[in-house]
């Protein structure tokens, strides 16, 4: 869109201030000098490479003047001290459940208990899941028989509930099924991650900011300014998109939105939050993995808040009428957390039966910390090789994730949690983004 004009390329490693950033005005006439910055940088990066040991996704932390998450932002920091233990048979990793039986199953995870955890309803078709080699998960039909039961191996990206019918295992679709899962192998032997999307499908449509090193800065210009209670700014605003982690893509925008525009949102959604539960639709359930409280509010339910999705739209990179929610964008979702309250791992994605998929999260903080002690921040486990990434940023700012790759996978790094709120509350809002378009739109 062009009233994104404004981008800048930091060319070295170094934690902000002491990054160098170029500023360009992205008009045709600055191309030659555009290229010539990237070449720079990526000359440097070269350069910085030949030090670097252990990439992961692009990245490295070279070995003097490591960067860590605190170097970049104050508000970010591991979660764990050390790397994963990768010598351990419990290793983080994604898989497909495909429901053959032409009916819903209940999911259950062997947790040493004779009727298991209840996971979920798995309808006919697909679904994916974060989990763990090692663990074990069984499925029930609707009369309570169990039609399958699974290991869950690191080399198995596939598990397909079918109950031995000899008109299943003869299918065409079962058939097929078994060519997609060498897809699947060979797919994860050559990026390193499950392929979590519908297969097959095209490159999402919509706009990914790169993010080829930890620190990376790209500005974008917006001309809907902040309202501070009394009158908007007329000077705009400028976003500073600031790389946290490149695996999965982690973003922060700081001042997102003012302190006034925080509490407008709080007040709009304050008498319509309950509690929140997992799942989708018609097979949502309580759980103590969720244990906050949600409410949802539309762009139109007034002017200031319409004005807002204005300035998401300038940072998203998008059109403003793509954010309405009769194209790619949901209404706002709101969520409260009290003192102890979390919500453990999980993806934004979802299988929907269809190439239409969450794209992306716009995750708002509205309230400030009590205390560095407080928590609620938003964590990021497979950052890192496994050490993870935590962010809890102030009152106004903004984490930005993507769900999806450039290829149209669905990412298995996107795996985040609502870490424990460990005093007073924490008030956040996000939009969600879809890609083609969003679920239940027709077109």
């Amino acid at each position: 869109p062009p009233r994104v004009d404004l981008i800048t390329a930091s060319s070295g490693r170094l934690p902000p201030p002491l990054c160098r950033e170029k500023t360009v005005i992205f008009s045709p006439r600055m191309t030659v000098r555009l290229s010539l910055i990237l070449a720079l940088s990526t000359l440097a990066l070269a350069e910085e490479e030949k030090e670097c040991n252990g990439a992961e996704g692009g990245v490295c932390e070279l070995q003097k003047g490591v960067i860590h998450p605190e170097n970049l932002s104050p508000y970010a920091s591991y979660i764990n001290e050390n790397p994963r233990d990768t010598n351990k048979p419990e290793q983080p990793m994604s898989a497909k459940f495909i429901n053959l039986l032409g009916e819903s199953v209940s999911k259950f995870w062997d947790n040493g208990t004779p009727s298991g955890k209840y996971q979920g309803k798995i309808q006919t078709g697909e679904s994916s899941h974060g989990t763990y080699s090692t663990h074990v998960f069984f499925f029930r039909d609707n009369k309570g028989r169990e039609v399958g039961r699974y290991t869950m191996r690191l080399d198995e990206p596939m598990y397909i509930i079918h109950d031995n019918r000899p008109e299943i295992l003869n299918s065409e679709t079962y058939r097929n099924l078994l060519k997609d899962r060498q897809f699947l192998i060979d797919y994860k032997n050559r990026t390193g991650q499950p392929w979590l999307s519908v297969y097959p499908r095209n490159k999402p449509h919509l706009h990914i900011w790169p993010a080829p090193f930890i620190g990376h800065t790209h500005t974008v210009k917006s001309s809907y300014g902040h309202w501070n209670g009394e009158a908007f700014n007329s000077d705009g605003f400028d976003a500073k998109i600031v790389t946290l982690a490149t695996q999965p893509k982690v973003f922060l925008i700081e001042n997102l939105i003012s302190e006034a525009e925080c509490d407008h949102i709080i007040d709009l959604a304050r008498n319509r939050i309950a509690q929140s539960f997992i799942g989708n639709s018609g097979d949502a359930f309580k759980d103590e993995t969720r244990t906050s409280r949600t409410g949802w509010i539309e762009r139109t339910e007034s002017d200031l808040l319409n004005h807002i999705f204005k300035r998401f739209a300038d940072v998203l990179h998008m059109e403003d009428h793509q954010l309405n929610h009769n194209m790619n964008a949901e209404p706002l979702q709101v969520v409260h957390y009290n003192t102890n309250q979390h919500y453990y791992n999980h993806f934004d994605f979802f299988y929907t039966g269809t190439n239409r998929y969450r794209f992306s999260t716009l995750l708002m903080y509205l309230n400030n910390a009590t205390s560095p002690k407080a928590g609620g921040g938003t964590g990021f486990p497979k950052a890192y090789k496994g050490r993870g990434l935590k962010v809890r940023p102030p009152r106004g700012s903004a984490v930005l994730f993507y769900s999806m790759l450039e290829d149209g996978n669905c990412d298995h790094y996107s795996e985040h949690t609502g870490l424990h709120v460990l005093e007073g509350e924490k008030w956040v809002s996000n939009l969600w983004v879809w890609d083609p378009l969003r679920m239940g739109v027709t077109g």
